[in-house]
């Protein structure tokens, strides 16, 4: 969503080269969010580039009807918001069975009962620390208690679940979410991408240092 289309390959590029661990590709149906983004061509064009693993993060009602639009591989990461999904479980075990690793997507406000009652089939809890829609937020102030709660009851599963962050992942922001239990950031326009291609690898070098 922060990059140019003319600036994806370079872009790609620079991700294999820093070596992120997947690139996030949001989805948007412009009645869940106010807009719209990322079709099944763009999907289709950034597969084409890389092998690295894509996190498409469904912002839309009934996500389950978009799921089909995508060809989600093993290794990709998928995420929708339960509250506008008529079988959130269903859903993440339908995710898990086609070998893709299976989350929800937790805006401001949506409460964590989802994730407790789903915990034996998430691999991920992807964190709204702003309400989805658009880049260039402000971190909302109850982020971080949500954030701790959140990692209360992630600990009480058998199995490792990622707590992903999006939304206002500057490093200032940043160091003091993943105090609170987070174990990965989504970064954009604020952070990394604000200098084109070009600027990506000093950025996230930059990044990286600013936040350990």
């Amino acid at each position: 969503m922060c990059e140019k289309p003319w600036q994806m390959r370079e872009y790609v590029s620079e991700f294999e080269i820093c070596g992120i661990d997947a690139i996030h590709f949001d989805v948007m149906d412009g009645h869940y969010v106010p807009n719209v983004m990322c079709g099944s061509d763009d999907f289709k064009a950034l597969r084409s580039l890389t092998s690295l693993p894509i996190d498409v993060h469904i912002m839309a009602i009934d996500p389950d009807t978009f799921i089909d639009f995508f060809e989600l591989q093993q290794g990709d990461w998928c995420s929708f918001h339960p509250e506008v999904c008529c079988q959130p479980y269903r859903q993440l075990e339908r995710l898990r069975g086609m070998g893709v690793r299976a989350g929800l997507a937790l805006s401001p406000a949506v409460s964590l009962d989802y994730v407790e009652n789903c915990l034996s089939v998430i691999d991920f809890v992807l964190v709204m620390s702003v309400s989805p829609g658009f880049a260039g937020q402000w971190m909302t102030p109850d982020h971080l208690g949500k954030l701790a709660r959140l990692n209360q009851i992630v600990s009480k599963a058998d199995h490792k679940i990622d707590v992903i962050i999006d939304g206002n992942t500057v490093p200032s922001n940043a160091k003091r979410m993943l105090a609170a239990g987070a174990t990965g950031l989504v970064v954009g326009t604020s952070s990394l991408m604000k200098d084109g291609p070009e600027g990506f690898a000093a950025n996230y070098e930059r990044y990286l240092s600013d936040i350990a």
